[in-house]
């Protein structure tokens, strides 16, 4: 089986597998309430935050404003690893801070795909050479989000850091190359706030030119991660006049959605979704399935659940995820962050669409609406 056909392979056994199945039961669950013991979604992907350390001083970001603390080692790493395969967790996601300051972080990349894990990165693409990313896709790497919000000058002002989008720009070309070649899923990431509204046509020409799709995600205030002061009160959208500008750059991505659907990872129904956002930002009407799917370790092996706003619950170095995922404390939490009790994010809230019914029949009726046309 080549490689393109053990994509769709993939493709069609998680929609059967994975899907449909928890589509349905957060549908039910959503709808009656004392479904959910019974249809209880279990996590089966990981977030694992490798540090806190970070080579930008991005505008919207507390970490690297914070003391470094704690780095879990590779052998801790190599423990949790072993343990989170043995309770189901099937995906691994890298971030931080930034993944690639760590030494060991190929090392760690091998280790988990051996031992049968999806592993993915999220990083800022100023460390990523070519010859880094040809030796980490050997070891098993299978995706790689790029971190963008802006080009030129106007990027490496939001970054803080001179040059960075020179440094940027040489990453997306090598991870260009790649994923033209089909060794490599990757995408760039750009998050949308007051500052750089502007810049969405600009970052969509750039992921065009590169090959590269693009995700929206949205400015956060409530996690730990983006709960600063200026994220809510400068670079927020909540003036009229701000949101004048978002429904003209919404506008674009639906037109840019129907040219060319593959370009944009974000559906009909998620564009709608964003003024929503930006004027209530828990939009408790949508149940939060990301925080059922998946479970969020710190640097120092914090278990944060599904979610960056309800705090840690232990720590995943000194008991299993069993032992963690048993507590009384976490079981309350993981009900309440999907019946959305909590401050309400972003995060995520691409995935919570696709496993929303009315939003997956908003988006059907859309495309067909437009594929007629």
């Amino acid at each position: 089986m080549n490689c393109s056909n053990l994509r769709m392979y993939n493709k069609l056994k998680n929609v059967l597998l994975a899907y449909i199945p928890n589509l349905l039961k957060a549908s039910l669950s959503h709808k009656v309430n004392f479904l959910y013991a019974l249809l209880e979604i279990k996590p089966n992907s990981c977030t694992v935050m490798l540090t806190n350390r970070c080579n930008l001083k991005c505008v919207m970001c507390r970490q690297w404003r914070e003391p470094l603390g704690q780095e879990l080692s590779f052998d801790d790493w190599k423990r949790i690893i072993l343990d989170l395969k043995k309770n189901g967790i099937r995906n691994i996601h890298f971030s931080g801070g930034e993944p690639l300051l760590r030494k060991d972080f190929i090392e760690l990349v091998r280790f988990s795909s051996q031992n049968g894990f999806v592993v993915g990165v999220t990083t800022n693409g100023t460390l990523l050479t070519g010859a880094l990313l040809e030796e980490l896709i050997a070891v098993g790497l299978r995706s790689i989000a790029l971190s963008m919000d802006a080009v030129g000058n106007e990027y490496d002002r939001i970054r803080g850091l001179p040059n960075a989008f020179e440094q940027l720009n040489r990453a997306a070309e090598a991870v260009s190359l790649k994923k033209k070649k089909q060794e490599v899923d990757a995408y760039i990431n750009f998050t949308l706030m007051k500052d750089n509204i502007k810049d969405l046509k600009s970052v969509k020409s750039f992921s065009d030119k590169k090959g590269l799709p693009l995700a929206v995600c949205l400015l956060d205030k409530s996690s730990f991660l983006f709960n600063l002061e200026g994220n809510s009160n400068n670079l927020w959208i909540k003036d009229e006049k701000d949101f004048l500008a978002l429904r003209e750059a919404l506008d674009f991505l639906v037109q840019e959605k129907i040219k060319a659907p593959k370009s944009l990872i974000i559906n009909f129904p998620a564009i709608d979704f964003i003024e929503h956002y930006f004027r209530d930002s828990r939009q408790a009407r949508i149940p939060c399935v990301s925080s059922q799917e998946r479970v969020i370790i710190d640097p120092a092996g914090g278990f944060l659940g599904g979610c960056m706003s309800l705090g840690r619950f232990g720590n995943i170095k000194q008991n299993s995820f069993k032992e963690l995922s048993a507590l009384e404390k976490y079981k309350i939490a993981k009900r309440n962050m999907f019946y959305k009790k909590c401050p309400g994010c972003s995060c995520g809230y691409l995935f919570n669409l696709r496993l929303f019914l009315p939003s997956v029949c908003m988006d059907v009726a859309a495309r067909l609406k437009h594929w007629r046309k």
